[in-house]
């Protein structure tokens, strides 16, 4: 079998794993690799590009797709209470932009209804 440790050695080993669980969670938390999305800084806003919410402009978060966009860019009134779904996501589909090949991200459709823009290509091509 196993060689037995005496209390002296046992209880070293107890402080160096403790010492290294300590020095684990500071790591995590001052590198902020222990935190979730909610604090991530490298969310930005899929129209306008700015990681910045704000009372009355938070960023919303679709439950299905994961787009995030600030209430202003993406016309929402009021936050729902539960989940939220962006309109691609509410209505099932996933179309192809009219303006670029990019796929996914934060769409609406044209004023015909049958085709798709997404939010950020409307605002940045002056012809539309």
């Amino acid at each position: 079998g196993m060689p037995e440790l005496d209390e002296c050695t046992m209880e070293r080993v107890l402080e160096e794993f403790e010492q290294r669980c300590y020095d684990n969670m500071n790591h995590a938390i001052e590198t902020e690799e222990g935190l979730g999305i909610e604090y991530d800084e490298d969310v930005v806003c899929d129209v306008c590009q700015s990681p910045d919410g704000e009372d009355g402009n938070e960023m919303v978060f679709c439950d299905k797709c994961n787009i995030c966009v600030h209430q202003a860019c993406y016309g929402i009134l009021k936050v729902p209470e539960g989940s939220w779904l962006c309109r691609t996501c509410a209505l099932g589909v996933q179309p192809k932009c009219l303006l670029c090949p990019k796929k996914g991200g934060a769409m609406k459709p044209t004023r015909s209804g049958t085709k798709w823009v997404h939010v950020s290509c409307a605002l940045w091509i002056p012809e539309v």
